[in-house]
């Protein structure tokens, strides 16, 4: 902490290129990169849209300094933040007859199709997701694949089959309704990660802010300054030019 501290002072910490989920939140995005802004002062944050699966590519190629990874992840050379733990649920249209049901359990989805990131996106997770659903009684009849959040929820919508998330993904689309899962047998964990090996500097203090902004369900937004404007004057009253080929005769008037 103080050599990055006297990194901060001397201005010499350089960029931070860091992986974040593609379904993360607007707002969350905000949050993060205005509370790196405020802490780490000088810091250059390269934040890129990739997916687990991307990231522990380019870490492994040393194109990437620090990502927010969904487990489980078995990688060696890689150390870990603090972790952050949601609970989730089951998106539905809200016409659905399963949407009347408060709480349902993996069982009432039999019959159903799955609609799920591609498992390149994330090994682990997707590998997980299947295992826990054939553990509590519901295989889907098929896999539909969904890298946008707003493509799965209109699947979703198309009934092409049910999907799992944070309740916050349902919460943009009226005609779509979330439910928690009977007894939360999904639980999606992410933290971030950076090389054992001649780490940035700031790659741990990223994966503290950043634990600490998605453990919060709907981080408050912050109001932006506008970009330095001209005084009025300056525009009103803009300085004459001197070069005599910006001058141009009026034209003559009709008659």
């Amino acid at each position: 902490m103080r050599a990055l501290m006297r990194m901060v002072r001397e201005g010499t910490l350089g960029t931070l290129r860091a992986g974040v989920p593609p379904e993360t939140p607007a707002v969350t995005l905000q949050a993060l990169l205005c509370r790196l802004a405020d802490r780490v002062p000088g810091l250059d944050v390269d934040l890129q849209e990739l997916t687990t699966g991307e990231q522990v590519r380019l870490l492994a190629d040393a194109r990437l300094d620090v990502g927010l990874l969904h487990h489980p992840v078995d990688v060696p050379d890689l150390r870990f933040g603090p972790a952050v733990r949601v609970r989730l649920g089951v998106v539905l249209p809200r016409v659905s007859p399963l949407a009347r049901l408060s709480e349902p359990t993996l069982a009432d989805l039999a019959g159903h199709d799955l609609v799920l990131p591609p498992r390149v996106t994330a090994p682990g997770w997707h590998d997980h997701v299947l295992d826990v659903c054939r553990q509590h009684g519901f295989a889907p009849a098929r896999i539909r694949h969904a890298h946008n959040p707003d493509f799965l929820v209109g699947l979703v919508l198309a009934g092409r089959g049910v999907a799992f998330g944070p309740e916050s993904i349902a919460r943009r689309e009226p005609r779509a309704v979330w439910r928690p899962l009977a007894g939360h047998p999904l639980v999606r964990t992410t933290s971030a990660a950076w090389p054992a090996q001649a780490p940035h500097p700031a790659a741990e203090r990223f994966a503290d802010v950043a634990a600490e902004t998605l453990a919060e369900a709907a981080p408050e937004p912050r109001a932006l300054r506008a970009p330095t404007a001209p005084d009025p004057w300056t525009v009103v009253y803009a300085p004459r030019s001197t070069d005599p080929s910006d001058y141009r005769r009026p034209p003559a008037e009709e008659t």
